[in-house]
């Protein structure tokens, strides 16, 4: 395995114990002296201290909870802003949490990987990242899956727990309306339940509610 001549300052923001240590021990393996791992708990923990210093790349994982998934796109923005020069990585539980984030991140990412890749693919993705010879493609802000105005509103909507008649009449829509939207919503999506609205929604839940059309 090569071992790099410089050594390159790694910070990990996650909670999960066992996902760290997963983690160390993948960066290990890029050489002995490959990196300086600093590990923060979660974003409370990391914008608590008041400076960091220029790490080469910024890894931040999406824990099992719906406030972890609503703090990523408003951590990464915030990173882009104060250390702009640091990659940016997020690690999603899964494949469909990755395709959001690729999607609906209003953030350039260099990368997303996800926690159920195969090891022997997740340690190459990992060993990627730290080769300064070979750097990822910087990925540009997501698409939003072509969402107009109006479904963004009604996702975010269901993000923060509004009912279908609530939405209605919160844009003083017909209940049909906001059914049919709901249905779109699910095919561009490509989404089968209401539960997988919300994890969508919770990716763009810190942006403010767009205007209607």
């Amino acid at each position: 395995m090569k071992s790099y001549a410089n050594n390159r300052r790694v910070a990990v923001v996650e909670s999960c114990v066992m996902t760290t240590l997963g983690l160390q021990h993948l960066l290990s393996l890029s050489g002995e002296a490959a990196c300086t791992l600093k590990c923060f708990t979660n974003d409370k923990a990391w914008f608590s201290k008041c400076e960091h210093p220029q790490y080469d790349i910024v890894i931040y994982s999406i824990a099992g909870s719906r406030y972890s998934r609503q703090q990523s796109a408003y951590f990464l923005s915030r990173l882009a802003g104060t250390l702009p020069d640091a990659k940016r990585v997020l690690l999603a539980d899964d494949e469909r949490q990755a395709r959001f984030i690729r999607h609906l991140l209003p953030v350039a990412l260099h990368a997303v990987i996800c926690k159920s890749t195969p090891i022997e693919q997740l340690s190459e993705q990992i060993h990627a990242l730290m080769n300064w010879e070979r750097q990822p493609i910087l990925a540009q802000p997501g698409s939003g899956y072509g969402l107009s105005p109006t479904e963004r509103k009604i996702l975010q909507y269901i993000g923060r727990g509004f009912s279908t008649p609530e939405i209605a009449a919160k844009m003083a829509r017909n209940i049909k309306t906001i059914r049919a939207h709901k249905f779109n919503l699910m095919k561009k999506l490509d989404v089968k339940s209401d539960a997988w609205l919300i994890d969508a929604a919770d990716i763009l839940g810190y942006l403010p509610l767009p205007a209607a059309e």
